[in-house]
């Protein structure tokens, strides 16, 4: 959650003993998951990872595909959603716990965080059904189910469905408010972890970088529209995060979003998976099937590595969009879809349209809109920023408690040029805090010996992601800046030195946020 202050790190919040201890006994005692939601829709899980088998919930909460319901389909993201509508809703009444019986029996309760006056988030567990009214909830659960798990529950094998009686339920209550008091609590004497002042978290993304903040805004307008989306970008820079934020903000938010990795389907069954087959078709077709066009059908469908299809798929693909139509495999029949298409690729498709191998039709029409995600490298802004949440996230994750990059180990990151990108610094931040075991602080001994010997970055500027007005105004603010700070913020010597007026001088800190202490 942002603020004017910020962005809070609840990572390294929920390391706080208290909070961990409380999130342990709801899970080891009620078998209900516990989640930190902010007023934006993040959510993080606190469940311990290690308490108590799986419930029917946790395959709903750490499943990406939508589940059956009365009401159409319905996947944990819409009932994130609601949490977050719920918390609106409770910031009128911030000291009282709240809850709403939720898709398709289960239960809630929710604790604002609050700070100052002020809601800043809420605790929330979840995951089961009053005693009372077993009968009818685990009846609509059961419905809901997907067939290999109704079927593992009917045979007394599957996971269960997790039944409070009402004194337990008072119990959620007062465990919730304890764990939202925490936080308000370490919010309050100090604890708020501030990644950046000028850091921005958008769907799952965390950036203060020119480039991303640019990103931020052009997903904002894009995901207003219907319009077919190619995400460019190297491997490991989050095209299906960018994805995933153009679908949550759009009117389809509450529809299927589906991705599909277009490289790591065979040749022979692609087709087959997106536009589906009838019985018979070819000979493991035993029934007729969907595929995921239809799946999608209302929602959205990525298409990663698009740049890895084939001819003759283009051309079915190039139908659907222009016509919404498609035809399953082994079919006569024709049959209407509304889907918005996104299409990811890390290749050059205009240079692959050159050589023949993209078609040119197709090209044009899915690069209706196109997003650039900038490489690592060129978010050089960011590096600390996302090195420091993965530290404190993946140290939670693994139980490791509370740890921190010695300085010399955060230059370090700063200096390498991160060809895997986002990545390959998550990766090699989590095993840098399991490999320092139980040190506090994580020194360059244990980096990797390509990143610890990483030379020093040449001083020049790296607009690989910009483009040419955003350049400029980038190159101004920085001269702007380093000037004000050599002079003590003297705008009259900053103006002679950059040889322009003070009145233009004192427009263009307005603009660019530079009084003192501000662009710091």
């Amino acid at each position: 959650m942002t603020s004017a202050e910020g962005i809070v790190d609840w990572n390294e919040l929920s390391l706080n003993e208290g909070v961990q201890a409380l999130a342990k006994l709801v899970r080891r005692h009620l078998k209900a998951r516990v989640y930190v939601v902010t007023l934006s829709g993040e959510v993080m899980d606190l469940t311990p990872r290690e308490e108590s088998a799986l419930t029917v919930f946790d395959h709903l909460a750490v499943s990406e595909v939508p589940w059956d319901s009365d009401d159409g389909t319905v996947s944990f993201i819409q009932l994130v959603k609601r949490w977050t509508e719920d918390l609106e809703a409770a910031s009128d009444h911030p000291g009282e716990v709240v809850g709403a019986e939720f898709w398709p029996g289960f239960q809630s309760r929710m604790m604002p965080i609050v700070v100052g006056g002020a809601v800043r988030g809420a605790v929330v567990v979840a995951g089961y059904v009053p005693t009372e009214k077993a009968a009818a909830a685990v009846e609509a659960i059961r419905r809901a189910l997907p067939t290999h798990l109704r079927e593992a529950i009917d045979s007394g094998e599957g996971p269960e469905i997790t039944q409070l009686p009402r004194e337990s339920r008072r119990w959620v209550d007062r465990l919730v408010a304890s764990v939202a008091q925490t936080f308000g609590e370490e919010l309050e004497e100090g604890g708020e972890e501030l990644l950046d002042q000028d850091a921005q978290r958008f769907g799952g993304m965390l950036g203060k970088s020119a480039p991303m903040k640019r990103l931020f805004r052009d997903i904002r307008k894009v995901a207003r529209t219907n319009s077919t989306v190619l995400i460019t970008g190297e491997n490991g820079t989050g095209k299906e995060l960018v994805a995933r934020a153009v679908h949550r903000l759009s009117h389809r938010q509450e529809e299927p979003f589906i991705a599909v990795n277009c490289a790591a389907i065979p040749a022979d069954l692609i087709a087959s998976e997106l536009f589906g087959h009838v019985k018979g078709a070819f000979s493991s077709a035993h029934r007729d099937r969907k595929g995921l066009f239809e799946a999608a059908d209302g929602g959205t469908l990525l298409l990663d590595e698009i740049g890895d299809m084939e001819h003759p798929l283009q051309t079915k693909l190039l139908r659907v969009l222009q016509e919404g139509t498609l035809v399953r495999v082994g079919d006569t029949e024709v049959r209407k879809v509304d889907v918005r298409v996104i299409c990811a690729t890390n290749r050059d498709l205009e240079e692959m349209v050159r050589r023949k191998e993209f078609r040119r039709d197709l090209f044009f029409r899915i690069r209706v809109i196109q997003l650039k995600i900038p490489p690592l490298r060129a978010r050089g802004e960011d590096i600390a920023l996302l090195a420091k949440h993965f530290v404190t996230a993946s140290g939670r994750r693994h139980g490791m408690g509370k740890k921190v990059l010695a300085p010399e180990a955060l230059e370090q990151l700063i200096r390498y040029a991160w060809p895997g990108n986002v990545r390959e610094l998550e990766n090699e931040i989590e095993r840098l805090v399991i490999m320092s075991g139980e040190d506090r602080e994580i020194g360059t001994q244990w980096l990797r010996t390509n990143i610890a010997e990483a030379p020093a970055k040449e001083p020049t500027l790296d607009f690989d992601g910009f483009e040419l007005p955003e350049a400029i105004e980038f190159v101004e603010r920085r001269m702007i800046l380093e000037t004000l700070r050599r002079t003590g913020w003297n705008k009259s010597q900053t103006a002679r030195e950059l040889g322009v007026s003070r009145r233009n001088l004192i427009r263009k800190v307005a603009r660019y946020e530079l009084e003192e202490g501000q662009g710091e």
